[in-house]
């Protein structure tokens, strides 16, 4: 299978549009697809297109199609090495590019993008705009479902990655694709899980930047939203009005975006999210309908809010109604608590590298000898540090950076951890200027 052994460092692409490290333990060629043992110890079965080596050193053949040189040398990545032919990349590689200063699309988007939203200023940030003006893939090869919610090629997105259409995706309005929510540049809060409620075009139908509009909402969508959120978050079906839906409505109000909605007072959202759930039940069930507490609240069917076709011109039927289920292809302990401020899981270590070649060099080095100096990256630390209650990483967000308990109150985030022969837990960190979300 073209460049990946076992044993390899990759870099995989999840569903979520980010990149994660994990270690190839076994290829399979027929399907094309690896399975990856990531730095939690989970092992998931990802699909080539989807898995991204590290190169040596320069390349003597295409990254992307595994042909040497033509008439004119490959161009070389300035971060990841891996070569192109001009016009195998996308977007085509301007005659003028230089291997010293020019970055591929992949690793722009593995710097750029982020959980709530890719960034929105910087070389990269300009960078990734460009990149996004075409798809890497041909939409019209990509086969739907009925309902236009799944491909079987699994490419979605301006990255050509996995997505699940209910976990912070967007759909374009003219093209019908689905776009990461970490893929996005024009998001001003980030996305709950099952929110639909956008008018979205891509940057390839908009012929530049994104544009978005958010749907009005009503309090029965406001109640199905945060049921069904918490829902995915929490891995429970009934949930308390006051210290749960009442308390996440709360503090999440203005992230909401909730329109005209938005200015009800406080006192006032009690009772007309209360009413909105007492008064639907084709789409909520109380707990005293199934002989617990009356203050306890599910979903009928845990599928998110639909969408009529007023609500959003591309929508003809009903969304298809999805029993969320534990599926085999989905990391456990994954980041589902950004949302919910009372979730106290453990979440696993960042696995996400938004990083440059030499973080990865030095990661590498320092977790395979303790003895390995971090001096390339001023920024970089790795130290002993005990047991953080609440599991690996702490108490962070659900993206594994923890802002408290390391000293001086700074947000570090934690890039791995290694425990050493003597049972040391030590964590390679990074601070200072790191946006944490």
């Amino acid at each position: 299978m073209g460049g990946v052994s076992e044993g390899d460092d990759v870099l995989a692409r999840w569903s979520d549009g980010l990149l994660y490290l994990g270690n190839v333990k076994r290829v399979d060629g027929v399907k094309q697809c690896c399975l990856v043992r990531f730095e939690d110890n989970s092992e998931f079965w990802v699909l080539r297109k989807d898995i991204h080596s590290f190169s040596v050193g320069v390349e003597d053949v295409c990254c992307i199609c595994d042909a040497p040189p033509l008439k004119e040398p490959l161009i070389n990545c300035l971060k990841c090495r891996h070569g192109y032919h001009p016009e195998c990349h996308t977007p085509s590689i301007e005659p003028e590019a230089d291997s010293n200063s020019w970055i591929c699309r992949q690793c722009v988007f593995a710097v750029a993008t982020k959980r709530g939203g890719a960034i929105k200023r910087g070389r990269f940030a300009r960078l990734m705009q460009i990149m996004k003006l075409r798809l890497p893939y041909q939409l019209s090869s990509l086969d739907w479902d009925t309902q236009h919610l799944t491909n079987q090629q699994q490419c979605y997105c301006y990255c050509a990655g996995p997505g699940e259409w209910n976990l912070k995706m967007l759909q374009c309005g003219s093209c019908g694709q689905w776009f990461h929510e970490a893929c996005t540049q024009c998001l001003t809060k980030p996305l709950l899980y099952g929110d639909r409620f956008y008018e979205f075009q891509c940057s390839v139908c908009a012929s530049g930047p994104e544009t978005i509009h958010r749907l009005p909402m009503s309090w029965v969508d406001l109640a199905h939203l945060v049921l069904y959120h918490l829902s995915l978050c929490c891995k429970r079906k009934y949930f308390d009005f006051d210290h749960e839906i009442m308390s996440f409505a709360n503090e999440n109000w203005d992230s909401l975006l909730l329109g005209s909605l938005s200015d009800t007072p406080r006192q006032d959202r009690c009772h007309n999210l209360l009413n909105a759930l007492n008064s639907n039940k084709d789409r909520f069930v109380s707990g005293k309908e199934i002989k617990k507490k009356k203050c306890l609240f599910g979903l009928q069917v845990r599928a998110p809010p639909p969408l009529t076709s007023e609500s959003s011109p591309l929508i003809t039927d009903p969304p298809i109604n999805i029993t969320h289920r534990k599926r085999s292809d989905s990391p456990p302990k994954r980041m589902f608590a950004l949302y919910h401020p009372t979730y106290n899981g453990a979440p696993a270590i960042s696995r996400t590298l938004h990083h440059y070649r030499s973080l990865l060099t030095t990661l590498h080095a320092a977790l395979r000898d303790p003895g390995q100096k971090l001096d390339p990256c001023p920024s970089l630390l790795l130290r002993d540090v005990p047991p953080y209650p609440g599991g690996v990483g702490g108490g962070g967000g659900g993206d594994g950076s923890a802002a408290r308990g390391w000293g001086g109150g700074d947000g570090v985030r934690i890039l791995a951890r290694r425990v050493t022969p003597d049972g040391k837990v030590q964590y390679l960190v990074e601070w200072g200027n790191v946006s944490v979300y």
